[in-house]
């Protein structure tokens, strides 16, 4: 299990830096486009699409960080009421329905991606299945971090 859990740190580094390129993309071309519509007078034909794969990308990743890091919304007013015991429990039931949920988006996201590979985007002419890829990417590195979270848990317990 410390595989899984030293494999999982260095996914949270690569997915940080991931997430400031895809955010950094999404704003020079989203500045890009405003500029040369309202000053040159001529849109970019590719802007739109670049951002909303980078929004993709990020939705996917960022999920997958959110999950490691804890900063997803949640309701914790039952949680708090809770005893230790039951709260561990509740604790390790949300990582083994997050990674459930990762391995959902794993698995029928590629068979998405797959079948739309042949499909290529109207002005990049890239397949689409590149913006799908997101899903399974972000499922694969979901169910690792979930994975990793679970064991930390489960040591807790023992230690």
């Amino acid at each position: 299990m410390q595989l899984l859990c030293n494999l999982s740190r260095k996914l949270e580094v690569v997915s940080e830096g991931l997430l400031y390129l895809l955010l950094l993309v999404m704003v020079i071309t989203t500045f890009l486009q405003v500029f040369f519509r309202y000053v040159i007078f001529h849109s970019l034909p590719w802007s739109e699409e670049v951002s909303r794969y980078a929004l993709v990308w990020l939705t996917f990743i960022g999920a997958s960080y959110g999950l490691k890091r804890g900063v997803h919304v949640a309701v914790e007013a039952l949680v708090r009421t809770l005893p230790p015991g039951p709260k561990r429990g509740l604790k390790a039931l949300s990582y083994l329905l997050m990674a459930l949920l990762g391995l959902v988006l794993l698995v029928y996201g590629a068979k998405l991606a797959q079948v739309n590979m042949s499909q290529l985007s109207p002005s990049l002419h890239i397949p689409i299945g590149l913006a799908y890829a997101a899903l399974p990417v972000g499922g694969l590195t979901m169910f690792i971090h979930a994975l990793a979270l679970l064991s930390a848990e489960a040591k807790e317990v023992e230690g």
